[in-house]
């Protein structure tokens, strides 16, 4: 309840921001039910706002079975939380509306980590950890890292910022649902239609 003027104030968060309108906020994040054991169901999902009046649009769906490249992959939390970031670059050709600046909110370590840091170290070490190991989900990185220089080629910045998980939770419902759907075999990219 708000006191005096703050009453009438909806409680609104905006996704594009205020004072640049070429930017949008996109949630993201991926959820895997019984993660490291038998049976695990991964899903992702992300959840943006494309201006002040329009309502939150949520997109979520069962990580697949394959990954981009038709390689077997398995369903873990990471390669959810990467597959979330990953579908929402991919969406929409965010250039042709006019975005100049996509800002991935994620509470993934590894999402956000990974991409803005952790990836450079990765491929000047032939996708391999600092220990030697070989680097996981590197499919999904490797389309991931792609994605984001197509992107700047456009003229489009893709920022990630790690946000706190109780900050995320429309994206974490939307994954946690779509963990649930049936199965989906082949790697495939969900796009939207401007309406």
């Amino acid at each position: 309840m708000g006191i005096g003027r703050l009453a009438t104030v909806p409680n609104c968060i905006r996704f594009v921001r205020r004072t640049d309108r070429d930017q949008l906020l996109i949630y993201a994040d991926g959820a895997c039910i019984n993660n490291g054991q038998a049976n695990p169901k991964a899903g992702w999902a992300f959840v943006y706002k494309p201006g002040v009046d329009n309502h939150p649009i949520s997109v979520g769906a069962r990580l697949e079975s394959k990954g981009p490249f038709g390689d077997a992959a398995q369903q873990t939390s990471n390669r959810a939380e990467l597959r979330a970031v990953l579908a929402a670059l991919r969406f929409r050709v965010w250039s042709g509306e006019g975005f100049t600046k996509l800002v991935l909110a994620t509470d993934s370590e590894y999402a956000a980590e990974g991409a803005t840091s952790w990836a450079r170290g990765w491929m000047r070490n032939g996708w391999k950890t600092r220990v030697g190991v070989e680097v996981k989900n590197r499919d999904l990185w490797e389309a991931l890292l792609g994605e984001i220089e197509k992107l700047d080629g456009a003229g489009v910045e893709v920022q990630f910022w790690r946000i706190p998980r109780a900050m995320n939770r429309a994206a974490d419902c939307a994954a946690k649902e779509a963990a649930q759907q049936a199965e989906v075999l082949s790697f495939q990219d969900v796009t939207g239609v401007a309406t």
